[in-house]
């Protein structure tokens, strides 16, 4: 047996109960957080409250329902940003978003993952902060993957892979994104290319 997974065994009765106890404990505040704010029959006003209370630094009211948060309350959602419904956020590091931001439906921001060594994946996790820029769309189902960060003025097309930072003023797409216009050059002379 595992650490990581289950008791190891000859484990004593103090530590299952510690272990119970830390399990309701973590169940508790993600039912508060995900089930009860993450409602749609949760007004957008009480979910702002609760998430605020639950202590993530949320500068917005503009959070739709069935958004789902794990891993930690490291996150910062910034002033003016509009989070649509079925987001994930998992927040193993630290999740920055800015001002102004567009986050379409079913999008998904993740900050850890399991290293790849030789003898393939091992179980020994990593994390990497995310951080999105300001004035920043991220389209339907868009995935931004660990230690990525999306600089100001980028719009990221729906379905793309974030897998490396974006630099600012742009538009990106495809699996894993790539530069598809600047925002100052006009969409017709982008497709000539």
């Amino acid at each position: 047996m595992t650490a990581d997974n289950t008791m190891a065994e000859g484990a004593t009765v103090r530590d299952l109960v510690r272990s119970v106890v830390l399990d309701l404990s973590w169940g508790w505040k993600s039912f508060i957080t995900n089930s009860v704010a993450g409602s749609p029959l949760c007004p957008r006003a009480l979910r702002y409250a609760i998430l605020r209370v639950r202590g993530f630094d949320v500068q917005t009211p503009k959070l739709q329902s069935r958004c789902t948060f794990t891993g930690g309350r490291d996150i910062r959602i910034g002033p003016r940003t509009s989070v649509n419904v079925w987001c994930y956020f998992e927040a193993v590091a630290p999740i920055r978003i800015g001002a102004d931001c567009h986050i379409a439906m079913f999008t998904t921001i993740i900050t850890s993952s399991h290293e790849v060594g030789p003898a393939g994946v091992t179980h020994r996790r990593s994390s990497a902060p995310v951080t999105i820029g300001d004035r920043v769309w991220l389209g339907a189902r868009v995935t931004v993957l660990p230690g990525v960060t999306v600089g100001d003025d980028v719009v990221v097309a729906a379905g793309a892979v974030v897998t490396r930072d974006l630099p600012a003023g742009a538009v990106y797409g495809g699996v894993p994104a790539r530069l598809i216009r600047t925002l100052d050059e006009a969409p017709a002379a982008a497709a000539a290319l």
